[in-house]
C-alpha cells in the first residue's frame, strides 16, 4: 500500500532512514515528509518504532475538484462504507492549498456533509457520528489546487506522543523533534548524555530510549487502525514481540539539571513510566552551580528562548552557558537547540555546525559547540 508519513521541515532525511529500517520500500522524500510503500507489517513496525514522524495516512481516494458543489458530489459518490460501519464514529480534517478551496475548514465540511448524505440515503436517515477527539475513522482530506486526496489517519493522534507525557507537563519542545536533534548530533549511544537544562526531561528520555532501541509508541494503549476491519491482530502481535526482543541493553548514563522542582519531578515521574529510570538521573539544582563528575560526555540541550524572559536576562544566560562550558566542561561536545539566534552570539564560542528547523511555528537553529581540552590548535596536533 502507499503510505505518507509527516514529519518537521529538516527531519525529512532521519524519517526516510527510519523507514528504511521499517522495511518501507520506494521511498521518496517530499515537504515535510515521506511517501513511502509497505505492506502491513511495515506500517505496524512504523506505527510503534518511527521516532521522527507527526503522521502515518494512507491515501484511499485522489479525484480532481472544480467547485465547492463538485467537491460535495465526487465526495458523495465515494464508497464510505467500505471502510467504516454506521454505528462508528469518524473527524475530518483538512488541509487546503488551493485558490479555488482558500477555507480549509469549509471544505472538509462539504466533505462531511458529502459522507453523511451518503449514509443518510442508503440508511433510513441515519448517519455515522462525529467524535473529533477519539474517532473510530479520522479522515484527512488535503487539497492542492485541484487535486483531493483522502487519506485515513492510521493512528488518530499526532505520533509524537509516546505515552509519557501527563496533562499538566509543561514542555516546549515536541518528542519527535528531540529524537531528531538527537540522531542529528551524530551522538554515538555509547558516550554519556547531559541535559543541563532538562525541564521535563523529553530529551534524556528521548536518548535513553535511542540508545536501548526501545519502539517510542510501545507503550500507547490504543491506535484507531485497532478498530478497524482489516486490522491484523495476530500480525500486530507479533510485530510488537519482535520489537521487544530488538531492545539492546546499554550502560550509558544520562543526567540533567533544572532549577525548577516541578520540571525534575515531571522528569523523574516520564522516566519511571517507561522503565528508563534506572538509567536517567535528575538533580533539582543551577547547572551554573553544578558540579561535573564527568571527565567527558555529550550536551543536548534545548534552553530557554526568551519568550518569557527579558532580553537582558536572556544574554546573560547564554553568556552563562558559554562561560560554564568553558570552564567546567572541557572536552565535552555541545548541541544547543534555540529560536533566539541573537542570544546564540553570546554564548562565546564558535558554532562549528548549524543546522535550520522548526519547532512547531518557530524557526530554531541546532548548533554544535566543541570544548576542546587547551587549545583547538593543540588538541588537533594531538589527534
Amino acid at each position: 500500500m502507499e503510505i505518507v508519513a509527516k514529519t518537521f521541515a529538516g527531519l525529512e532525511d532521519l524519517l526516510a532512514a527510519e523507514i528504511e529500517v521499517a522495511g518501507g520500500k520506494k521511498i521518496k522524500k517530499i515537504k515535510r515528509g515521506v511517501t513511502f510503500e509497505g505492506n502491513d507489517e511495515c506500517l505496524y513496525r512504523c506505527m510503534l518504532s518511527l521516532r521522527t514522524v507527526l503522521r502515518l495516512l494512507i491515501p484511499v481516494f485522489k479525484f480532481k475538484a472544480h467547485t465547492e458543489k463538485d467537491l460535495y458530489f465526487k465526495a458523495k459518490k465515494l464508497p464510505w462504507e467500505e471502510y467504516m460501519e454506521l454505528d462508528q464514529t469518524f473527524s475530518i480534517d483538512c488541509i487546503s492549498n488551493s485558490s479555488v478551496f482558500t477555507h480549509s475548514k469549509f471544505a472538509g465540511l462539504r466533505v462531511k456533509d458529502a459522507l453523511c448524505d451518503r449514509f443518510r440515503s442508503r440508511n433510513d436517515d441515519k448517519r455515522p457520528d462525529v467524535n473529533v477527539r477519539n474517532p473510530d475513522l479520522p479522515i484527512n482530506v488535503h487539497i492542492n489546487e485541484l487535486d483531493v486526496t483522502i487519506l485515513l489517519d492510521v493512528a488518530g493522534f499526532s505520533l509524537h506522543q509516546r505515552g509519557y507525557r501527563k496533562k499538566d507537563h509543561m514542555a516546549p519542545l515536541n518528542e519527535a523533534l528531540a529524537a531528531g536533534i538527537i540522531l542529528l548530533s551524530g551522538w554515538d549511544k555509547k558516550t554519556d548524555l547531559l541535559d543541563p537544562m532538562c525541564g521535563s526531561g523529553t530529551i534524556l528520555i528521548e536518548a535513553a530510549m535511542i540508545a536501548q532501541n526501545f519502539p517510542p509508541r510501545l507503550f500507547v494503549k490504543s491506535f484507531a487502525i485497532e478498530k478497524w476491519d482489516n486490522f491484523d491482530k495476530q500480525l500486530w502481535v507479533a510485530v510488537k514481540k519482535q520489537l521487544k526482543m530488538e531492545i539492546e541493553p546499554s550502560f550509558v548514563k544520562f543526567k540533567g539539571f533544572d532549577i525548577s522542582k516541578k520540571a525534575v519531578s515531571m522528569t523523574e515521574f516520564s522516566a519511571r513510566d517507561m522503565m528508563l529510570d534506572d538509567r536517567i538521573e535528575v538533580e533539582n539544582v543551577d547547572f551554573f552551580e553544578a558540579e561535573n563528575n564527568w571527565d567527558s560526555g555529550f550536551i543536548i540541550s534545548n534552553p530557554p528562548y526568551g519568550e518569557r524572559l527579558k532580553e537582558d536576562d536572556i544574554i546573560g544566560l547564554y553568556k552563562e552557558i558559554g562561560n560554564t562550558f568553558k570552564k567546567s566542561y572541557s572536552g565535552f561536545q555541545a548541541w544547543i537547540l534555540s529560536s533566539n539566534f541573537e542570544a546564540f552570539k553570546f554564548i562565546g564560542l564558535k558554532p562549528s555546525k548549524k543546522i535550520p528547523l522548526k519547532n512547531a511555528a518557530l524557526d530554531v537553529k541546532l548548533q554544535k559547540y566543541e570544548m576542546y581540552s587547551g587549545s583547538k590548535k593543540a588538541s588537533k596536533q594531538v589527534d
